[in-house]
């Protein structure tokens, strides 16, 4: 933590309130689908047919949410090829799913490489996939490995004065339940093609081995078209993304660091969000430019055993129990600020989306001059269950423990807090919460409290309290979405969606925004070497296939799968040809 841990406890009570469930109501016809778990494009929905409205917007606040200029490369030889030719989307199918086949697993808790390299022989599997379906990069690429698993392809460019250009992904996926296989549409490691449906089934299809081949792919072509790059490309691949990286990315940032050094990176690409249709011709690009902080806080509440019989007020569970019930019924303040990245979705959904209740379109248009207005608009984001917790911090109890026998006392309960941190906060304010309430229990109660080796009430005959922060992240820094770098990302999608994957849609219309994370990706580690994150990956994604990521039946559709190794070709060379730093 970065702040104190000791900064004295408020005797007001710390920002909280309760939900807006009657907002909710007055709202609840609408609908508001986010990224999946995590993503920001919004898709609002009348339940009428007909549009709220006949036009957007055309009140007295000027429209913020402009196209950006397309950045169209001079060399595009395979473009073409890579969004239209059926036998190359057979070939990608084909790779994605063979990657898919191999079914790299991944823990809450894993032994390290040094310690157990039999645990990860899936990996290696993986490894040698790649060495046998991607011959150019192997041949033309430096590899490396960091920490035994994790990976580095380094693409020499010509003019070593130039940034490099870093992209992301992971190798790991989360564990398939084998008591849910049968519920799989198809085997969850077959990465079977469904033609009728254009959909590719299996774990990590969508999590992230589409992203991990689709940059494999674009540069394997980029090759094989006989592209010589001015600036060094890297591919860094971490393998336990899904239990925080700590062994994977956690050792390929500090070695790509002492490398390359601080700010050596002219931009990084990681998994994240894509294109969400709003309206029939209405495109959204929200590639997310921030995310929140993480913290855990274990909880003990610390009593003494005996026998049941002999019964005391409370025991420890009932302490805890109260506690939480504290805690649940004052979540964190919704803190809707207008640099929330949230804000640019919306605000693109209102200036060009006919579907948006007049009401919530002006709130929303209208809150950067009207405060009233601005209250409107925090109201009906706090009261709907997909985006309010990207407005504020979150507090989920995920772990209790307590009690070992029906006729003995618990001596000790606790309890472990997930915490998803506000962009406008920080780890010290959320602890000082979870303190704030402790200490309202500990005194109710008549027990001690202490925060790490801090005491702060003394230990009491019954008993005391202790809270301790287990893992820690403050919110990451927010990349920039204007200025020379994001204009050549955002004008890379903007052509590759808007002039060439959309082009034969009549009237269809993209727009790039930022975007806003409530969970944390690999990136947490490499914030040093960019302030240009851009978590993003390319294709267009319904709703549907959003919602089976870390689930049942996870798939992708084939076509957004291409795109993506589309974007890849193409924004390597708009870099090069329009990229300075």
């Amino acid at each position: 933590m970065t702040e104190s841990h000791h900064a004295p406890l408020q005797d007001e009570v710390p920002s909280s309130r309760q939900p807006a469930s009657s907002v909710y109501s007055k709202y609840k016809k609408f609908v508001l689908p986010l990224f999946g778990l995590l993503t920001l494009c919004l898709a609002y929905t009348s339940s009428v047919t007909k549009p709220a409205s006949n036009s957007v917007f055309k009140g007295p606040v000027s429209l913020q949410c402009k196209k950006p200029e397309s950045y169209r490369p001079s060399f595009n030889k395979s473009v073409n090829l890579i969004l239209n030719d059926e036998q190359f989307k057979i070939d990608s199918i084909k790779k994605l799913s063979g990657a898919i086949q191999i079914p790299t697993e991944i823990n809450d808790v894993n032994p390290s490489p040094d310690d157990d390299l039999d645990y990860y022989s899936e990996f290696f599997k993986l490894h040698k996939y790649f060495e046998e379906t991607f011959p150019l990069i192997h041949s033309h690429l430096k590899v490396e490995k960091v920490n035994k698993l994790g990976l580095i392809y380094t693409w020499e460019g010509t003019d070593p004065s130039l940034k490099p250009i870093l992209f992301m992904a992971h190798q790991d996926v989360v564990p398939v339940n084998r008591e849910m296989w049968d519920s799989w549409e198809y085997p969850p490691f077959s990465g079977h093609y469904e033609a009728a449906t254009d959909y590719v089934w299996g774990r990590g299809s969508n999590d992230c081995k589409n992203l991990m081949l689709a940059e494999l792919e674009g540069i394997e072509q980029l090759l094989a078209d006989g592209y010589r790059t001015k600036r060094t490309v890297i591919l860094s691949m971490g393998f336990d993304e899904e239990s925080s990286g700590l062994m994977g990315a956690n050792a390929l940032a500090p070695f790509l660091l002492e490398k390359y050094g601080p700010d050596s990176m002219f931009s990084i690409i990681d998994e994240g969000a894509g294109l969400l249709r709003l309206d029939k011709n209405l495109y959204i690009a929200a590639a997310v430019n921030a995310e929140k902080g993480y913290v855990d806080v274990k909880i003990s509440v610390h009593g003494h055993g005996g026998h049941s019989s002999v019964q005391p007020d409370h025991t420890t569970i009932g302490v805890a129990s109260e506690l939480i019930y504290m805690m649940e019924n004052h979540p964190f303040e919704y803190n809707f600020s207008l640099d929330n990245p949230v804000y640019d979705v919306l605000q693109c959904a209102a200036e060009h989306s006919s579907y948006l209740p007049p009401h919530v379109r002006d709130a929303i248009l209208e809150a950067p001059v009207d405060e009233n207005k601005r209250k409107v608009l925090t109201e009906f984001a706090a009261s709907h269950p997909y985006i309010r917790d990207l407005i504020r911090t979150t507090r989920a109890v995920d772990v209790i423990n307590g009690g070992v026998k029906a006729n003995a006392l618990p001596g000790l309960t606790n309890f472990v807090v997930n915490h998803r941190v506000d962009i406008h906060s920080s780890v010290n304010e959320t602890v000082e919460n979870d303190l704030y309430w402790a200490k309202v229990i500990a005194e109710k109660h008549g027990y001690g409290l202490s925060f790490h080796d801090e005491v702060i009430i003394p230990e009491t005959k019954l008993g005391h309290i202790s809270l301790a922060c287990e893992k820690m992240l403050e919110p990451a820094p927010v990349s920039p979405i204007s200025g020379h770098v994001w204009d050549i990302f955002a004008g890379t999608v903007q052509n590759l969606f808007q002039n060439e994957i959309l082009a034969e849609e009549e009237d269809a219309d993209v727009y790039v925004t930022g975007g806003l994370f409530s969970g944390n990706t690999d990136t947490k580690y490499y914030w040093d070497l960019s302030r240009n994150i851009y978590r993003f990956v390319a294709g267009i994604f319904p709703f549907d296939q959003l919602k089976t990521i870390h689930s049942v039946n996870e798939h992708i559709s084939a076509s957004s799968h291409v795109s993506a190794v589309a974007f890849v070709y193409e924004y390597i060379v708009n870099v090069n040809e329009y990229g300075h730093d």
